[in-house]
């Protein structure tokens, strides 16, 4: 049998770590937003010809464009050229759809690019859409909380709750040191690794509960322990089997999948890792004081 417990501290040391390094990151560099965020513009542009996605981000990143986001649609053409992109820049400039358009005019006029459509989102849309964002992830804790101390205990809520922000704080982190773009898809991903993380943490939850009820004999370190191994197994499956199907995403999804991806590999991971050494550890550590000084 594995003691996990063992290593609790040392896992205690690497968490923090981690989260110092976001921090620093945070003060230092700050985040990236996505149009969604930021506020920009959207634009659908078509080609008379079949055109190339990697000529079409280089030549816009060497008309200054570098933050640019490209992504083919409809209907491809031989190895790798397509005739539709959507292209989007961040800006406050209402015009910026137009800007762009003529600058793909000037960069391909023999290839008659043609204006389908332009979306743009303003500065303070997207302040409203950032606040909505935060508002719906504190929210989904909050409920998340009370979720799991009316099916069981407060302390298995505080060690599920814990595991699922020191998920979260994880996922922001890489973001942050990468300067990979925050974006509604990112926002997706990270409530999805809320879900994820909060389904692996109850499983074990569920079993140390059963444990507490067949082993009273045993200590609460030792139950623990019996029901992380017990359940073991399933975790490491589970995590496998669903990186495997988001590593796909990530290595042939391009750059439009490319944030979510991103926030999905990471959640597994460290979801995986936090419903093991933080969400049975804070448990542990909130038990009561009588159950403490035996």
């Amino acid at each position: 049998m594995i003691d996990f417990l063992k290593y609790r501290y040392i896992c205690y040391a690497i968490s923090l770590g981690v989260l110092v390094v976001g921090g620093i990151a945070f003060f230092t560099k700050g985040f990236r937003y996505y149009v969604d965020f930021a506020g920009g513009s959207e634009i659908r542009i078509s080609f008379q010809t079949p055109l190339p996605i990697s000529d079409l981000r280089k030549s816009l990143a060497k008309a200054g464009y570098q933050d640019a986001v490209i992504q083919s649609i409809g209907n491809s053409g031989a190895q790798g050229t397509n005739y539709s992109f959507i292209i989007q820049v961040q800006g406050s400039e209402e015009n910026l759809g137009e800007v762009i358009f003529k600058e793909v005019k000037t960069l391909y006029p023999k290839n008659f690019p043609t204006l389908d459509s332009i979306d743009w989102v303003g500065p303070e849309v997207g302040r409203d859409i950032k606040f909505n964002a935060i508002l719906s992830v504190l929210l989904s804790l909050l409920l998340i909380l009370l979720y799991v101390t009316i099916r069981s205990k407060y302390r298995f809520a505080a060690g599920a709750v814990a595991a699922i922000a020191h998920d979260m704080l994880v996922v922001i982190t890489a973001f942050l040191v990468l300067g990979e773009q925050i974006s509604v898809h990112v926002l997706a991903a990270i409530l999805t690794v809320i879900g994820y993380s909060l389904n692996d943490s109850i499983v074990i939850f569920s079993r140390i509960r059963e444990n507490m009820k067949k082993l009273k004999e045993q200590t609460e370190e030792n139950i623990v322990n019996i029901s992380l191994n017990q359940t073991l197994r399933r975790t490491l499956l589970t995590s496998f089997s669903t990186l495997l199907a988001v590593g796909s995403i990530f290595v042939l999804g391009g750059p439009a999948l490319r944030g979510f991806s991103l926030a999905m590999l990471v959640g597994i991971v460290v979801g995986t890792y936090s419903s093991i050494y933080v969400a049975s550890p804070v448990m542990l550590a909130l038990k009561p004081a009588s159950k403490q000084s035996k």
